[in-house]
């Protein structure tokens, strides 16, 4: 029978596999099969640009390029990583699997990435915010399992909506510096309806325990609790 990791376990190897990659994620699903991140190839993989169909003989320089980047990033570890290209639509796709971490990555071109917001490459404010609110979802989780022998499972889930604060963030940076503030946020939502009562109070104890001297935990929809760290917004249901 093959053992499922702990949640905590899942968010920290997908933190940990966001940065070996240097991915700024444009979606990230984590449950009981493991972790999903949606991310866009490289600006240098975009060199060269192509379209399908593709083939065995003709196979997308975009994913091609991927490919020997992320090799040269494990090529100083023995982790087993399955590398498929994915060619049967018009635009190059590239899966990128690594079991031991229940992990799994896919790359995308943008014409081909989910409408709405997509992160820019040099956007580190954005990309670090979101692991930062993971790495503390993380933790309270891990107290969570030492209190009560375990941790429950868990949905997690990271979309981008429009920012409602962004035109006031704006309007109170210099104009110099307003192409940083970014228009939408990094929304983490965590389901947690497979908790027990006694499971989500312990949990919430965590989450006040595990927050900063300034970061308020405001209640949300019915028991829910929700939270911002920078340009996260962490909202975690009853």
């Amino acid at each position: 029978m093959t053992t499922v990791p702990e949640p905590s376990a899942l968010i920290g190897a997908a933190v940990r596999v966001m940065r070996d990659l240097a991915i700024h994620p444009l979606t990230l699903e984590i449950d009981g099969d493991g972790a999903r991140v949606l991310a866009a190839m490289r600006a240098e993989a975009l060199r060269t640009r192509s379209r399908g169909p593709y083939s065995q003989d003709d196979l997308p320089p975009e994913a091609m390029a991927m490919v020997d980047w992320i090799g040269l990033r494990f090529s100083v570890t023995s982790e087993p990583v399955n590398v498929t290209i994915e060619g049967g639509g018009p635009w190059p796709r590239l899966l990128v699997e690594l079991p031991a971490r229940r992990v799994v990555v896919r790359y995308v071109v943008p014409e081909d990435a989910p409408p709405g917001y997509q992160p820019e490459s040099n956007n580190v404010g954005l990309a670090g915010d979101v692991t930062i609110a993971l790495e503390y979802v993380a933790k309270s989780l891990r107290a969570l399992g030492g209190r009560l022998r375990g941790e429950p499972p868990i949905t997690l889930t990271l979309t981008y909506p429009d920012d409602p604060d962004y035109e006031r963030n704006v309007a109170q940076v210099p104009e110099e510096f307003r192409h940083l503030i970014s228009p939408v946020l990094a929304d983490i939502t965590v389901e947690r309806s497979r908790f027990s009562r006694k499971q989500r109070a312990v949990h919430d104890e965590a989450l006040r325990a595990a927050a900063y001297t300034d970061q308020p935990l405001e209640p949300w929809g019915r028991g829910g609790l929700t939270t911002r760290i920078g340009s996260a917004r962490l909202r975690l249901s009853s």
